[in-house]
Formats: structure tokens, C-alpha cells, sequence
């Protein structure tokens, strides 16, 4: 993973399937991440051995309407130096993209 500097701005592919009519530069914020045991879905601390990413949460400053937009998902993926993608539609929030990785 890179160091990040916050904040960033991320420019929309305008492609996400919710109507999103907000600003096509978001601002990110913040990016947590949450690791868990690769046995199973307990959360431990980061650097604990055979840990994975679980969750990550994105700061950023507009509404939840930005899910399923290509241009961020890849901006993000490309900032966190692995694929990642949103998680289901009930948890998007407005100001907070939940995302995942496949691995």
C-alpha cells in the first residue's frame, strides 16, 4: 500500500447507475481500513500475521449516489495499490463509500 496524502481529489467516470447529479471532482478525505483473520471475519490490528483487508471506508464530500461509479472505484484501486470495489448499495452513506477487495 502507498503512503497517501489527504486530501485528494478523484475525478468521476459519471457512469454510476443511481442518477449521482453532484460535482464530477469528489474530495477524499480519509481512507479506513479494517483487517480481519484470514480464517475468518474477526477483526485484528494491522501487521498481525496472516491478516487481510476486510472493509474499507472512504471518506469523501458528497452523496451516497456516487455507487457504482467506475472512476472511483479506479481512482481508489489505484491509490490503494489493489483492486477494490463498493459493497452492497445499504452501505453507502452520504460523506462515506464502503468498499472491498477480493483478496
Amino acid at each position: 500500500m502507498q503512503n497517501i496524502q489527504y486530501p485528494f481529489t478523484v475525478k468521476l467516470a459519471g457512469d454510476s447507475i443511481w442518477d449521482y447529479e453532484g460535482p464530477m471532482e469528489v474530495t477524499v478525505e480519509g481512507i479506513q481500513i479494517d483487517w480481519c483473520a484470514a480464517d475468518s471475519y474477526e477483526e485484528v490490528p494491522e501487521g498481525t500475521p496472516g491478516a487481510r483487508v476486510f472493509h474499507i471506508g472512504v471518506a469523501h464530500n458528497t452523496t451516497w449516489n456516487i455507487y457504482t461509479d467506475t472512476g472511483f472505484e479506479k481512482a481508489i484501486s489505484d491509490v490503494m495499490g489493489f483492486k477494490v470495489f463498493f459493497t452492497e448499495a445499504g452501505m453507502q452513506q452520504d460523506e462515506s463509500a464502503s468498499m472491498e477487495c477480493d483478496f
